[in-house]
């Protein structure tokens, strides 16, 4: 019965939404960067501003933008709503760059805890969620990169870090597989002990995945580019 009330919840509140009109897209010569921030972090790109900033300097002619969503947590059901947003909004603000700038468009994805979660779903669905982004932008995504992701799964090629539990919310099936088609330009950064992506015991190797592994993965955005 709960999981019914909210899947009728979930429907009416995103039936509810207002259509949102996506910001001018400005076009660059670089890596245009969509960055979700973590639970509860204040708007903005939150600790991922570290790894887009790496790259900005590394890369000329790159920009980022922050996804435009709650990043919510509480256990009332908003957290599922909250994703839904942030998966929303990814998926359109890349369709709206790849429209107004063209098929050679080079799109890169970040998320944090949370924001791993609105990703890696924009990639491959998950339960009560929107559809994935569809396979005709799969050429202009150019590199992906979470950390602390609660869908984590243990024995992925594209798993990096010492995480030997899968996360709070791992994946599998069809959504896993359809994420695996991304595998080559995809790095999912999760440490043992991690809360989140590790059912572990420590908010603070959660807390600090995104500045253990950011100058890695600039490295790894950057080699895409």
């Amino acid at each position: 019965m709960r999981s019914t009330a909210f899947a009728l919840g979930l429907v009416a509140t995103a039936t509810a939404l207002p259509v949102v009109q996506q910001a001018a897209v400005t076009c660059v010569s670089g890596l245009y960067m969509i960055a979700a921030r973590g639970s509860e972090e204040d708007p903005g790109e939150g600790p991922l501003s570290q790894v887009t900033s790496a790259v900005k300097a590394l890369v000329p002619g790159s920009t980022s933008i922050a996804v435009d969503y709650p990043a919510s947590i509480y256990d009332d059901g908003t957290y599922p709503v909250s994703v839904y947003e942030g998966i929303t909004d990814t998926i359109n603000k890349i369709k709206a760059y790849v429209s107004a700038c063209g098929s050679s468009s080079k799109i890169v994805l970040l998320g944090f805890s949370q924001g791993g979660n609105v990703m890696t779903d924009a990639l491959a669905g998950g339960v009560l969620k929107p559809d994935p982004i569809g396979s005709q932008y799969k050429s202009n995504i150019r590199a992906v990169v979470t950390f602390g992701d609660p869908t984590y799964t243990t024995g992925q090629s594209f798993d990096v870090g010492n995480a030997t539990k899968s996360g709070i919310f791992s994946r599998g099936g069809d959504s896993l597989a359809l994420l695996n088609t991304y595998a080559s330009v995809l790095q999912m950064y999760c440490q043992v002990h991690d809360t989140i992506c590790a059912t572990g015991d420590s908010l603070d190797v959660h807390s600090a995945e995104v500045p253990t592994f950011a100058a890695q993965a600039a490295a790894f955005i950057v080699s895409k580019a």
